[in-house]
């Protein structure tokens, strides 16, 4: 789902969130695998140096006498990888990604207290350790994954966040990141947003250090941050946003992004086990993307404001118009329903007076009109509609132009305002509907020479999108329309497009709180 901004007919294009998603998508599909004929040998030589066979059974005792509540579960994960043959384990690779995600274990390996330099055998080990550390090393995963070298090598507390171990957590975390990546990056901006992504990313794998024995994978702690960011920005305001695949716009409450968040780990916890979760770098991270938003106080930012308002109320004044609009609008769908055409028609465009921008008046003043005899009604309502100022326009105006183009409607309509409403129609991508109108006036050669500049520009603009779609065929058949009836477009002459609304719109719109009369 992509954010669609105030004042904008097209959503946002979330670029620094596909970024972070194709760096994801990368390291796992494309490096992981290579990585595995590196680990694969470390493993076997793992198995072969004896180094399973001394370490192994001292890692069980371990779990067995340790007070770590997650040592039951590592206990019957490494029973499972290790077999009854301690020293061939059956499952050599999952027996040391147990081993490797406990950090207390790793570290006491490491500082000589599991293996300690007074038994026989030490000096041959410590050999072996560090030639398997060696070949470990030799994978982009080992240098890139959060570990107790991170101190030293502080580019893992950024680094982890795009390795995952599973394909699983890999498309979770992807599918997360681009249904909350898109809003936040709208609601903060790019840099910000990145900000918040590795920060809450680098103080979520802190915390892991600090304070949890496994080791973490996967972004899930700047996930956290970025959907605390936008919790905190936008609240339980909502955001206009579109399915890529929808035309329709939908509306989605900031606080939305943290139960997407919480709803996943739940879902985690319930299928997995708690060993899927960590919760304390989860909240640092969330608390870093929330300090974030209310530090940069982005709850009343610009960007946010735009996000949010498309999907606010219109709020009507309590005065006498406000009250005036309100029983007018109830009368009228009233004598809509009882079929009273000619009273629906006039009530509606007593609103329509009221509010000359409100396009669902606008669309049922229309709509009543076509049912109705009254041609001046009909041509009233059409102006009002043509004439509207609007930077965006919406699934109800886009429906309300195709209205136009019935023959009932382009009867009582001058050529002009046949040409205005193709325009409108290109703008919207309407092509075949544009044509429609643009082809009638073709066919008589004396509107075709007297609008001939206009008729070409709206060709020109239905050609461009085609080519712009890659949509030969039909390009082609436009490109024909030009060549037979324009045969130098540069030369072209013919009546300019209106500026002004017709006499009859100034006469039936009450004039606004200014000297001047609205411009086309």
């Amino acid at each position: 789902m992509l954010p669609i901004p105030h004042g904008s007919r097209t959503p946002a294009v979330p670029v620094a969130t596909l970024v972070l998603a194709l760096a994801s998508t990368i390291v796992f599909f494309v490096f992981a695998p290579l990585d595995r004929t590196a680990l694969s040998a470390a493993v076997d030589f793992y198995v072969d140096s004896g180094l399973a066979a001394t370490e192994l059974p001292r890692y069980r005792e371990y779990l067995a006498q340790t007070a770590d509540p997650d040592a039951v579960g590592r206990m019957l994960q490494l029973e499972h990888a290790v077999g009854p043959a301690t020293g061939k384990p059956t499952d050599p690779a999952r027996a040391l990604e147990v081993l490797h995600g406990d950090r207390r274990f790793e570290r006491g390996l490491h500082a000589d207290k599991v293996v300690t330099q007074s038994e026989p055998g030490y000096e041959q080990w410590k050999r072996d350790r560090q030639r398997f550390d060696e070949l470990t090393r030799s994978a982009l995963s080992e240098r890139m994954a959060l570990s107790a070298q991170s101190w030293r090598e502080p580019w893992r507390l950024v680094t982890y966040l795009w390795l995952h171990p599973t394909a699983p957590l890999c498309l979770t975390n992807l599918l997360v990141l681009l249904l909350v990546g898109p809003f936040a990056e709208a609601s903060a901006g790019a840099a910000l947003f990145l900000l918040c992504y590795l920060g809450g990313g680098a103080v979520s794998g802190v915390v892991n250090l600090l304070l949890s024995g496994r080791a973490a994978a996967g972004d899930w702690g700047a996930l956290a941050a970025l959907a605390a960011m936008l919790a905190v920005s936008v609240g339980t305001r909502s955001m206009s946003g579109r399915l890529i695949a929808s035309r329709r716009p939908t509306l989605v409450p900031g606080i939305a992004a943290l139960l997407v968040v919480a709803a996943v780990e739940v879902l985690r916890w319930a299928l997995v086990g708690r060993s899927a979760t960590d919760l304390s770098a989860d909240v640092s991270g969330a608390a870093f993307g929330g300090a974030l938003a209310w530090t940069f106080k982005l709850h009343d930012s610009r960007r946010v404001r735009a996000l949010t308002a498309r999907a606010r109320p219109r709020a009507h004044p309590v005065d006498s118009n406000g009250l005036k609009e309100s029983a007018l609008a109830r009368q009228a769908r009233e004598a809509a329903t009882r079929m009273e055409t000619r009273r629906a028609t006039q009530l509606y465009k007593e609103l329509a007076d009221l509010e000359p921008r409100h396009v669902e008046h606008l669309s049922a003043y229309l709509n009543t009109a076509l049912l109705g005899p009254d041609e001046t009604a009909l041509q009233d309502a059409a102006l009002r509609l043509l004439w509207l100022r609007s930077k965006s326009h919406s699934d109800q105006l886009r429906k309300a132009f195709l209205q136009l183009t019935q023959p009932k409607v382009l009867k009582v309509l001058p050529i002009d305002e046949h040409l205005r409403l193709a325009r409108r129609l290109v703008k919207l991508h309407e092509d075949a509907a544009a044509l429609k109108v643009l082809d009638a006036i073709l066919s008589d050669n004396h509107l075709r020479e007297l609008y001939a500049r206009q008729l070409a520009d709206c060709l020109l603009g239905i050609y461009t999108g085609y080519v712009r779609r890659r949509l030969t065929t039909l390009a082609e058949t436009i490109q024909s329309r030009l060549t037979q009836y324009f045969e130098a477009t540069n030369d072209l002459g013919g009546l300019p497009p209106a500026t002004r609304p017709p006499t009859t719109l100034f006469t039936s719109i009450p004039r606004s709180n200014t000297r001047f009369p609205p411009r086309g």
